[in-house]
């Protein structure tokens, strides 16, 4: 039997942290991974389906009974879970949590070793976040302060506009999210209304909200037409950003788009390629990128991303929900940048045991070591 390592509990994994141990390693014991499927708070949050408010939550505990915890979201929710209880869980047995390349690069290797995409980089990402947060509670630090620690809290904006809403009561969420704090209010179009009912929606909140920064998410449901019009349709209303505006992602769509409008384009939030992200900015497609943790592979890709769009000069910018995870690499890395609070996420937030408060506009760090949330059992 290997001899417990002294001191700090949390500590006793990693052999530089205990130099008179050093034959102790830490090794990862379990992987679970379950999916929850809960009922929006409101039928009208439920603007993508039965499916809008599945998630998977992924744990993994160690041999000195270190727990982390990871999220992904709705896609193939069910085939990814049985990916890291089955596979993943079997092959990651006895491997040590804080090598974390060597964890992903072993995994992929086996699982992976064609560079797809889908299942495996959704649990990945999960997986990724869980071992980040092993990492921080075996340090005693925030991840947000093992990435770099550039700032202690991150602004924030609201997805408030969601497609069921009346004009009305479009205008009512937006104004509600402003008057909470929030900076900047984003709202859903190219979910069933024509192009021109779009343009009225987006030209009421406008006059409603003053200048404050507005939004708009497409969810990728253009041609490269049909976005061309509604962008010269709302040309002057001041937009800061068009986010998913063109079916697929497709990169020489956005090329197109982004030299026909002068409204900033932003995408990336559902990417699962390091090299699509790579290839947009070489392409000069985009205004600002959006890398999210809980699906793009985990941290450690998010980490990669964010550098290049620093080095390409172009911010990044939160989407697609799960703001508590991408918190730590916002806050972390000096190229953060806001992150969003999605509405329709209500129901999915009321099952956090402990996550992110939200005050003066900004996302706080949490001080507690690790990611910074727990969820309910």
């Amino acid at each position: 039997r290997r001899t417990p390592g002294r001191g700090n509990p949390q500590n006793r994994g990693h052999p530089e942290l205990n130099p008179g141990h050093p034959e102790h390693t830490m090794q990862i014991q379990h992987i679970t991974a379950a999916v929850e499927h809960i009922k929006p708070a409101r039928a009208a949050d439920a603007y993508v389906g039965g499916e809008s408010l599945s998630f998977l939550r992924c744990m993994v505990t160690t041999d000195d009974g270190v727990t982390g915890t990871g999220i992904s979201g709705r896609f193939l929710a069910d085939q990814v879970a049985h990916l890291l209880n089955g596979g993943i869980a079997a092959t990651a047995r006895e491997l040590d949590p804080l090598d974390i390349e060597a964890v992903t690069t072993t995994l992929a290797k086996k699982f992976n070793p064609r560079q797809s995409t889908g299942v495996f980089v959704s649990a990945m990402s999960a997986l990724d976040l869980a071992l980040w947060d092993i990492k921080g509670k075996v340090l005693g630090r925030p991840v947000a302060q093992l990435i770099g620690g550039a700032r202690r809290a991150v602004p924030a904006y609201a997805t408030a506009g969601l497609p069921a809403f009346t004009e009305s009561e479009l205008i009512s969420a937006c104004k509600a999210a402003l008057a909470a704090g929030f900076q900047g209010a984003k709202i859903l179009v190219g979910a069933g209304r024509s192009l021109d009912e779009d343009a009225q929606r987006i030209r009421a909140v406008r006059s409603a909200v003053g200048n404050a920064p507005l939004m708009l998410d497409a969810n990728c449901a253009f041609t490269v037409a049909e976005a061309k019009r509604l962008a010269a349709l709302v040309a002057d209303c001041d937009i800061a950003f068009f986010e998913e505006p063109v079916r697929g992602n497709d990169i020489p769509s956005l090329v197109e788009l982004r030299r026909a409008t002068s409204i900033p384009l932003a995408s990336g939030q559902m990417i699962q390629s390091v090299a699509w992200f790579r290839d947009v900015l070489n392409a000069g497609a985009l205004d600002i990128l959006q890398p999210n943790a809980a699906f793009c592979g985990g941290i450690s890709a998010m980490l990669r991303i964010i550098a290049l769009a620093e080095a390409h000069g172009i911010p990044v910018t939160g989407a697609g929900g799960f703001e508590a995870a991408n918190l730590p690499v916002m806050a972390g890395h000096a190229h953060g940048g806001m992150l969003e609070v999605h509405s329709a996420h209500v129901a999915l937030r009321a099952r956090f045991a402990t996550e992110p408060e939200f005050r003066d506009g900004k996302l706080q760090v949490p001080a507690a070591p690790g990611l910074g949330f727990s969820l309910k059992n």
